[in-house]
């Protein structure tokens, strides 16, 4: 009988290695956790208006948003490290996600307004600032010391109870001519104001109101707000004021409009969704301000229509647990003029 050699086989050290091989390039259990936990991060950073607002879920998470990043990071990392390596390839497109969304606002920076004011790298323009002084706080009268020596033109604040109102009232007044309080909220400016009047946006007692601010830019409709506050399953009082406030802001005709405060909401919260709509949102960087000893989360806001912003930046102030932000703005494009009586 002829002999075939014609035939190798394999031997069991070789097969061995094959099996190894055609292992390694299935996915792992790993792969599977890892690729899973970065859809769910995709998904939150893009779809994050889905989540429900029960037990404080979205409040939560569209508060701190911005901070997925760091979550994407370290998956990606540990995907590395463990050799995941089917799993590193959608945790690589999270980052890119998130890089797509938030890499626009980071890179614009953001610093400190005092250090600013120093070196002499303000914006040009005017300039607004916004600050919640925390009700009590006995350092009140150091906190406006610091946002008058910002140059700020307009200073909004929330939090006035009486006796603070009493103590900060005459340093206040010594820098700035003009003056509107109503309730817990107050506005100084340079410029003259007129015409104040306060909002229910949702609370017994008044913590918004309206009024016109004759800037060097002509006439500028200005709202001073400070919404509801927030804790988690309890947002029905802050998302009706921030309604009622976007339906007012859009039936103004005002070609030059601002609207300034502590809004008790993020720009990534889907109820201020329908403000950014009509305005812009005058930030550098994320610009973060509450809380103050470790800021996380940006919940106070200059919103303008018909300027441009030249400059955003954040100031420490003491004894209270907000960041004030203060902005630059110069003229821009106007919003035609839309009569009402039709």
């Amino acid at each position: 009988m002829d002999k075939d050699t014609g035939t190798t086989y394999a031997t069991a050290a070789q097969r061995g290695l094959l099996e190894s091989r055609r292992r390694r390039r299935r996915p792992r259990a790993r792969d599977w956790v890892v690729g899973i936990a970065a859809g769910s991060l995709m998904a939150l950073i893009f779809g994050h208006g889905l989540v429900p607002e029960a037990q404080g879920a979205a409040l939560v998470i569209e508060s701190f948003l911005p901070w997925l990043g760091l979550v994407v990071v370290a998956l990606l990392i540990e995907a590395l490290l463990s050799r995941a390596w089917t799993g590193s390839i959608p945790a690589a497109a999270a980052l890119v996600s998130w890089c797509l969304v938030f890499l626009p606002i980071m890179a614009t920076g953001a610093g400190p307004a005092s250090a600013a004011v120093a070196s002499g790298e303000t914006g040009s323009g005017w300039s607004v600032v916004t600050q919640n002084l925390r009700a009590g706080n006995p350092d009140a009268s150091e906190a406006v010391e610091k946002l008058i020596t910002s140059g700020a033109d307009v200073v909004v604040l929330q939090e006035l109870t009486g006796p603070t109102l009493e103590r900060i009232s005459p340093l206040m007044d010594r820098t700035f001519a003009y003056r509107q309080v109503s309730g817990t909220v107050g506005v100084w400016s340079r410029f003259p104001l007129s015409q104040g009047r306060p909002l229910a946006l949702g609370l017994g007692w008044s913590r918004a109101m309206s009024m016109q601010l004759e800037s060097p830019d002509g006439p500028v409709q200005l709202y001073a707000v400070h919404l509801p506050s927030v804790r988690p399953g309890k947002v029905g009082n802050r998302n009706s004021g921030l309604t009622k406030l976007s339906g007012i802001v859009e039936a103004d005709p005002s070609p030059r409009l601002l609207v300034v405060g502590d809004f008790n909401a993020a720009t990534t919260d889907r109820s201020f969704g329908p403000l950014l709509a009509t305005l812009d949102d005058a930030r550098s960087g994320f610009g973060f301000t509450w809380p103050a000893s470790l800021p996380a989360t940006r919940p106070d806001h200059i919103l303008f229509r018909g300027f441009t912003s030249s400059g955003a930046s954040v100031i420490t102030t003491p004894g209270t647990d907000h960041l004030a932000a203060m902005a630059w703005l110069q003229p821009g494009a106007v919003r035609p003029t839309v009569s009402l009586n039709r």
